[in-house]
């Protein structure tokens, strides 16, 4: 009797520790299970704040790239201004140097310009109606005239241009000039005749070669009168003395 007595109090103590032992586990799982949900929710919380983190700087990087090319951009744009800017500057200085030594040169050829005289007769060039074009005759005039002036040492040249009486004053007024600068780019293109040396004016229809409005009359006031203007080679002072 002792014997089943012992067994059945050691069942019962058995009995006692697994209930014991699964209420443990129980209460366990029950206050542990909040604090994994919170610690879940702080994980995520964390996460999201490091992805907002990490998208505001991928931002604020790209803001600040931009920013360095746009420096960059303004930058050259403002090296590329300071050398055009000099350029500039130094071409203005050139064609200035360039305008004194051209005003020295036509100061040089027109001074004293009672010295100068008609070398012969102005050489005249007829032109169609309504036309600039200078026609292969006319141009054998010019080369006539390029090759006169360029055996001279001072001298400078008239070129007179003019229409007939057909047309409005303002027209004929450009139709003159026309002809006159046509005549004036074939001696410089042509001959390379420094272009200091011509004179130009275009008159229109004024002073006709014939008052009749007949076709030769006309045909006579289409032209234009070029003159070359020479002048004795100037001369050296004499020498004061010496041995």
């Amino acid at each position: 009797m002792r014997r089943i007595a012992s067994y059945a109090t050691v069942l019962l103590a058995a009995g006692s520790m697994f209930i014991v032992g699964c209420a443990t586990k129980g209460y366990v799982k029950k206050s542990v299970e909040p604090v994994d949900q919170k610690v879940d929710q702080v994980d995520k919380r964390a996460k999201d704040a490091d992805d907002v983190q990490t998208a505001n700087l991928a931002k604020t990087n790209a803001t600040v790239e931009e920013n360095e090319r746009k420096l960059s951009a303004t930058d050259e744009i403002a090296k590329t201004a300071d050398t055009t800017s000099k350029g500039a500057m130094a071409k203005s200085d050139q064609n200035n140097r360039d305008l004194g030594a051209l005003r020295g040169a036509v100061s040089g050829v027109v001074a004293n310009i009672d010295d100068y005289k008609p070398v012969n007769e102005a050489t005249v060039v007829h032109f169609r109606v309504n036309k600039d074009t200078l026609t292969k005759d006319e141009i054998a005039k010019l080369d006539t005239v390029a090759d006169q002036a360029k055996g001279l040492q001072r001298y400078f040249i008239t070129v007179a241009g003019f229409t007939d009486q057909t047309g409005s004053a303002s027209y004929n007024d450009q139709l003159s000039r026309n002809r006159a600068n046509q005549v004036i780019s074939y001696l410089v293109g042509s001959h390379d005749i420094p272009v200091y040396r011509i004179h130009m004016v275009g008159l229109g229809e004024q002073k006709l070669v014939d008052e009749g409005k007949g076709r030769k009359a006309r045909e006579a006031s289409r032209r234009v009168e070029i003159t070359v203007f020479s002048a004795p080679p100037l001369s050296l002072p004499a020498s004061s003395g010496g041995n």
